[in-house]
């Protein structure tokens, strides 16, 4: 049974109070578990088989990935994620062409780059690009061909940027 305690309020009114009491343990209590950890490398992988499939059904060829590339991409998602800044240029960072050709790719003819904040997938991701026609019409540039993605997780948050070149 539990124990009831009868108090008088101010202005004269009573309330009744029920304590109840927590079952004695000698276990503490769970530690809060972590945000599961996001394979960052796996999205990357879906969200490039994603953006083909879109690619080809607008009838351009496959994107290849490039190492240096998702280098450059990764290091702009890790900073925007560092700063809580979405932008092309972050301050004191290159603008896209300085960091294509810092990647290797001097003699890009043509660039383009897609970033996001925020999707958990690399289906919601495309799917939020897909929606704004500047993004769609960066991912579906048929002439461009070489591609470097680069996905982040800061804390809770994923942070995405894909780098596309035409050489």
């Amino acid at each position: 049974m539990l124990p009831v305690r009868s108090v008088l309020l101010p202005g004269a009114v009573l309330a009744t109070v029920v304590l109840t009491m927590a079952p004695a343990s000698s276990h503490p209590a769970p530690a809060p578990r972590p945000a599961p950890r996001i394979d960052t490398a796996r999205v990357e992988v879906q969200l490039l088989d994603r953006v083909n499939v879109v690619r080809r059904q607008a009838g351009c060829r496959r994107l290849r990935p490039k190492a240096g590339l998702h280098g450059a991409a990764a290091a702009h998602s890790a900073a925007m994620g560092a700063t809580g800044t979405l932008s092309h240029q972050l301050p004191g960072e290159p603008v896209l062409r300085d960091r294509v050709a810092a990647a290797g790719f001097r003699n890009a003819a043509r660039m383009g780059e897609v970033i996001a904040r925020g999707p958990t997938s690399a289906r919601s991701a495309l799917d939020r690009w897909l929606d704004s026609p500047p993004h769609r019409a960066v991912l579906l540039d048929c002439r461009l061909r070489l591609v470097g993605l680069g996905v982040e997780s800061v804390g809770e948050q994923l942070w995405w940027t894909v780098d596309l070149v035409r050489c």
